[in-house]
């Protein structure tokens, strides 16, 4: 045993102690010495703690500056006011911007069950919250307007912004009543599938009754010698919004087919123009890509082209009969021709537009997460069709209530608010016309704000997915 240093360990420096104390002394000194070492093990812990903290505050007040920045860049960089706050809407709008100002004048040829009444819904929420005009029909409008004359049009607003309605396709009498710089644009769907949407929608089988659905399409065939369709007459009764009616909403003239000489020419030549009439054609069986593809061409933002689904039918009838198939395929053979030369040409445009797959899967989750936001259950609604009920944060939003309400409803709301033809004693009568809560009223048409983005709702306190 070294005991150079014994004078200064108390252990050894006192050699008279007994074994049993030198002991004791020597345990207190091992806890001490390892109490020492825990607090000091205690310390590290707490600046790493404080370190942790001060990452995640550093981080968050950057994550702050980051959303600030990107609504000030968009709003720079933007022709129209932003309607979102620093937050999440703004930074995932800002991963897909583009150098270009925002479609102020649109042309939306409204076809018949194709999902246009989405479509539409989406261009009267744009006007609304954009402040831009819509070419309505006096209070209150019919559905069964074919064809676009001035007498019909809301009382003080000969001019507008955006069309959105159903009516034969008049290129020249919408020029003349859209402002200058505007887009044209419509959707198409599958000709068949088409067909029976239609069929069951408008209750045909009621005309037609039979045991099955498909049986009803039969007798449909049978009953009219439709043999004679587009060949002999281009009649063809209760047809209409049925037999190639979305080449009929796109003004193709069936007369002038049935005359012609060169049936194929007159086709062609139809698909020429409608080509350079129509900026861009959507495509139903494709509706979420081609809200994206809508999105880019009109340079909108993804709260522009959120939706909730819409006269959707909740029992869908089908036909799996080859020849009921190929008959219906007969008859919609014009709207058959536009569909594949539309089709294509969706294509070639998709093709163009580098991430759109992948802009695509992100406006699915959002419009996903926003749907669960705004709705908290279904229920049977107009004519067989889903009805949503909203959730009660949604009823407070405007988007959720406005995504909810049935076109019609929408379009004669805002006919009663404009029409300077309607008395201010007659609103209070029209106000308790519309009374469902899941859809809007003329006092929310009329005042409710529009500046409530319902991303950063249905996202709030995230940051990203």
């Amino acid at each position: 045993l070294d005991l150079t240093h014994a004078d200064s360990c108390p252990l050894i420096s006192d050699t008279a102690l007994p074994i049993s104390v030198m002991r004791q002394k020597l345990s207190k000194m091992m806890y001490e010495r390892s109490l020492n070492q825990i607090l000091q093990v205690l310390r590290r812990i707490k600046c790493l703690t404080y370190g942790m903290f001060l990452i995640t505050f550093t981080t968050l007040v950057l994550y702050l500056v980051r959303d600030v920045m990107t609504v000030h860049l968009i709003s720079q960089q933007a022709s129209f006011p932003v309607r979102t706050r620093p937050g999440f809407a703004a930074a995932i709008q800002m991963e897909f911007h583009q150098e270009c100002s925002p479609q102020q004048n649109i042309i939306f040829t409204k076809t018949h069950k194709t999902g246009s009444s989405t479509i539409t819904n989406i261009l009267l929420r744009y006007g609304e919250v954009y402040n831009k005009t819509q070419l309505l029909y006096k209070y209150p409008s019919s559905t069964e307007y074919k064809k676009l004359v001035p007498e019909r049009l809301l009382t003080g607003r000969t001019t507008a912004n955006i069309f959105a309605q159903h009516a034969n396709f008049d290129h020249s009498f919408l020029k003349s009543h859209i402002y200058n710089t505007s887009k044209t644009f419509t959707i198409l769907r599958s000709p068949v599938s088409q067909f029976l949407s239609a069929f069951s929608f408008f209750e045909k089988t009621k005309l037609y009754p039979a045991d099955t659905f498909e049986e009803s399409i039969k007798l449909f065939f049978k009953s009219h010698g439709h043999d004679k369709y587009l060949t002999e007459s281009w009649f063809c009764k209760n047809c209409g919004m049925l037999v190639n009616a979305n080449s009929v909403d796109m003004g193709f003239d069936l007369e002038g087919y049935v005359k012609a000489d060169d049936k194929n020419k007159f086709v062609s030549n139809f698909l020429e123009n409608a080509a350079q009439t129509w900026d861009l054609v959507l495509i139903t069986e494709y509706f979420d890509l081609s809200l994206v593809l809508l999105k880019r061409r009109f340079c909108l933002q993804f709260e522009d082209i959120l939706y909730l689904r819409s006269l959707e039918r909740i029992k869908k009838e089908r036909v799996e009969e080859p020849y009921t198939l190929a008959k219906i395929a007969e008859m919609q053979r014009l709207d058959i021709a536009l569909y594949d030369y539309f089709n294509a040409t969706f294509w070639r445009e998709v093709e163009k537009e580098e991430g759109i797959f992948e802009e695509l899967a992100i406006f699915q989750k959002l419009n996903k997460q926003v749907q669960s936001f705004c709705v908290q259950g279904s229920r049977v609604g107009y004519q067989g069709t889903y009805a949503n009920v909203l959730s009660p944060k949604g009823r407070e939003n405007f988007q959720c209530v406005a995504m909810n309400t049935r076109c019609l409803n929408f379009i004669r709301l805002l006919e009663a608010r404009d029409d300077m033809a309607v008395e201010p004693d007659n609103l209070d009568q029209i106000a308790l016309e519309y009374t469902d809560p899941d859809s809007l009223n003329l006092n929310q048409v009329k005042h409710m704000d529009r500046t409530e983005n319902v991303i950063d709702l249905a996202y709030k306190n995230r940051f990203r997915f």
